[in-house]
């Protein structure tokens, strides 16, 4: 058989039959491109987001250790009333409180990236 006793809508050769496969396919093929275009640039901006939470959660974390060191440090001076030592002794209570708190959160925020 040769090519002139072919119907022309018949792909002549393997290429052809590619050529014409994506062709038809062709708006399909764009919109996936499309699709995981948008995907990649959302993860790329959700993950500069969740590296700057991070970063901040870091600080965070400096800042608590800095703050109950310094906090116990005075809650420990001999020269400091019972009533400021007292004081002192509640705002690390309070800061512990608030970090577990926020670390119940961040957990549930783990639980829903990973489900």
């Amino acid at each position: 058989m040769t090519n002139s006793s072919m119907k022309p809508s018949e792909p002549a050769t393997t290429g052809a039959l590619i050529a014409k496969g994506l062709i038809d396919n062709l708006p399909v093929i764009v919109d996936g491109l499309k699709e995981v275009y948008a995907l990649r640039t959302k993860e790329q901006a959700f993950k500069a987001a969740l590296q700057s939470r991070c970063t901040e959660l870091q600080i965070n974390s400096q800042n608590f250790s800095t703050l109950v060191q310094g906090l116990t440090e005075l809650s420990k001076a001999e020269g400091a009333d019972e009533e400021t030592k007292t004081m002192y002794r509640e705002m690390i209570r309070g800061l512990f409180d608030l970090f577990a708190m926020r670390s119940r959160d961040s957990s549930a925020f783990s639980d829903f990236m990973n489900s």
